[in-house]
């Protein structure tokens, strides 16, 4: 190979990274957004699990004002049996890129259109919280500050893709996707 040659490969391989950063960054971005939303999904079910295998009323509450992807899950009322802190999810864990806000409105059916394109600009009534009961239906707290719906989005990117996490009165917990139409696919919103 003579020099000419690695040079023309490496302008070549210059030019391919330099297409791809832009895709390989919003893919990224939209990582961090799932990873999130997937936090949220497991600390609900957690705490679904565990009001029905203590037979008593758990609590789930995302506790960052902030909007970062921050939760614990315990009892309100704490007995021996049932501690404060059953688990918890710092928000140092959760990095800067995500963003929650939280909703007592549920999704319209069909959702009009735009409905999932604006943007999020501040992180709602947080801190929030979901009350499960020993038969894992949902309770309202006495606070008031029940939400049934979590949209996480980008903090750095608008087109970033937003996921939502729905909670249900019966205490269903599902993820999905606004970007796909549910009449096509159960992994969409509506």
């Amino acid at each position: 190979m003579t020099l000419i040659e690695v040079m023309v490969s490496v302008a070549i391989l210059a030019g391919l990274l330099a297409m791809g950063i832009p895709a390989f960054s919003s893919w990224i971005q939209d990582t961090h957004n799932r990873t999130a939303a997937e936090s949220i999904l497991n600390g609900l079910q957690t705490a679904r699990a565990e009001a029905v295998r203590r037979n008593t009323v758990v609590r789930f509450s995302l506790t960052d004002v902030d909007g970062k992807v921050s939760w614990t899950v315990g009892c309100p009322t704490v007995t021996a049996n049932c501690p404060a802190d059953i688990q918890s999810r710092p928000a140092a864990e959760s990095g800067a890129m995500a963003k929650v806000t939280v909703s007592a409105d549920p999704i319209p059916v069909p959702a009009p259109a735009g409905y999932f394109t604006a943007l999020i600009t501040d992180a709602g009534a947080l801190p929030a919280e979901v009350n499960f009961d020993g038969l894992g239906r949902v309770l309202t707290p006495p606070a008031g500050s029940l939400f049934n719906r979590a949209d996480v989005t980008s903090t750095a990117n608008a087109s970033a893709r937003r996921y939502v996490v729905v909670v249900s009165s019966g205490g269903q917990i599902r993820m999905c996707d606004p970007k796909i139409a549910f009449a096509t696919d159960p992994r969409g919103c509506s």
